[in-house]
């Protein structure tokens, strides 16, 4: 996993961008303004590291953020108050199956110490195949002892399963 600060310029920028516009039109299951303003700082900051410029005003992108390494990826992000570990799961959204991208980069931003974690990467076949899916309606428990009920379809993979990033 790959530990990287948020730089305030990438906060402010992303603050902009998510001010002006709605990130989650995609139909279903979009996200609170919260959800989409963590998952644009992290889009930003995966971008700055690898190289890219930052993300624009745009439409609906496809259901993909970046070409990289050959894949159309989409970069998911979770908000924590900790650091990732490697037991730690990654959400992601059944409804957004069927887009474009054909892997996924996922994330962790600690807001308490403002860093944001790549916690790896997968392409959408082995993906499909390593995760695990829970149908709406599932308790989810967590290693603090809360729980909580999915309101969508839900696939879940731990971060020791993911691809290590090579710039």
């Amino acid at each position: 996993m790959i530990e990287l600060h948020i730089d305030q310029n990438i906060i402010e920028y992303s603050r902009k961008l998510t001010k002006n516009k709605n990130f989650g039109k995609r139909g279903k299951y979009d996200g609170s303004p919260r959800q989409q303003f963590i998952g644009v700082v992290s889009e930003n900051v995966v971008r700055k590291y690898l190289g890219y410029k930052p993300m624009m005003l745009n439409g609906f992108d496809g259901g993909y953020d970046i070409e990289w390494n050959g894949y159309k990826v989409d970069i998911k992000s979770m908000e924590r108050t900790v650091n990732p570990r490697p037991h730690y799961v990654n959400n992601f959204v059944d409804y957004q199956r069927n887009h474009k991208a054909d892997a996924f980069m996922f994330c962790s931003v600690n807001t308490k110490t403002k860093n944001l974690w790549i916690c790896g990467w997968i392409t959408k076949k082995e993906f499909l195949q390593e995760a695990k899916l829970y149908k709406k309606g599932f308790i989810r428990n967590r290693d603090n002892g809360t729980s909580f009920k999915l309101d969508a379809d839900n696939w879940e993979i731990e971060n020791y399963k993911l691809h290590s990033i090579n710039k």
